[in-house]
């Protein structure tokens, strides 16, 4: 089972992780955001400090070969070996490249996923999918690769807009569905305009639960895990054509118009 934290206090919590890890050189990937907004978070600890930084375009646009490859180009040509250990700081883009990068470079090094956005915790970060966009096709190449562990931290949550608050919420959504009805009803009572922060966290972990537990019986999407793509099919068609629009929408707001549909 993938190891989840629920995170109060994130440099000493990450801090721990990191003394249990045994690894020779320490990465963190971050994007233009989430370097500004979300690395002072752990910028000031020592380990943060020794490791090598990677700074890679934010946006679904960038989720592609040619970011991955600087990704790769930056770990051979600062000596990354396979008992390397690279953090992923961001959102489900960022986590979804990275955890690829790491399962690919030297044919596969650890990561663990930290993630900045509702959609990239209660999705993305957790359950071992990782991958990149290529042609027009969403997470066309990509491979099963859990991180090591996912450090879930709330405070991050309170720099995002509704929109992208609602982009969370709605895989959020997707999975109480999935699980039940009163989880459901939990989840239908969260009020995106007075938020708390608090309810939000319990909402999140308890989602996080309902995927862990899917994931662990159906790892590599044989049988029961296919029930996680409630939605995306007719999502990831909908996020195709915007990004051939030059109009990319946010993955959330694609998987809740996907339900409608394949629900209606």
């Amino acid at each position: 089972m993938q190891n989840i934290i629920n995170s109060t206090n994130l440099q000493e919590d990450l801090s721990k992780l990191l003394a249990e890890k045994k690894y020779d050189q320490l990465y963190l990937l971050t994007d233009d955001n989430t370097y500004k907004l979300c690395y002072p978070f752990i910028g000031n600890m020592d380990q943060i400090k020794r490791a090598g930084l990677i700074t890679i375009p934010a946006g679904d646009e960038h989720k592609n070969i040619e970011t991955l490859a600087s990704v790769w180009k930056y770990l051979s040509e600062n000596q990354a070996t396979r008992q390397s250990l690279l953090i992923n700081l961001g959102g489900g883009m960022l986590t979804d490249l990275g955890g690829f990068a790491a399962a690919s470079f030297k044919r596969g090094i650890r990561c663990i996923n930290i993630p900045t956005t509702l959609l990239g915790a209660v999705d993305a970060a957790v359950g071992g999918k990782t991958g990149i966009n290529f042609l027009r096709f969403k997470n066309e190449i990509g491979a099963f690769a859990p991180a090591d562990a996912v450090v879930i931290h709330s405070e991050f949550f309170r720099s995002l807009d509704r929109e992208n608050l609602l982009s969370g919420y709605a895989e959020l959504l997707k999975h109480s569905l999935i699980d039940s009805e009163p989880e459901w009803e939990r989840a239908i009572g969260f009020d995106s305009y007075e938020v708390d922060y608090d309810y939000l966290q319990e909402l999140l972990m308890a989602s996080v639960k309902v995927k862990e537990r899917i994931v662990e019986e159906d790892p590599f999407e044989k049988g029961i895990r296919k029930a996680l793509n409630l939605g995306h099919t007719i999502g990831h068609a909908f996020e195709s054509v915007s990004m051939e629009l030059g109009q990319p929408v946010l993955h959330g707001y694609a998987v809740a118009w996907g339900l409608i549909c394949e629900l209606y």
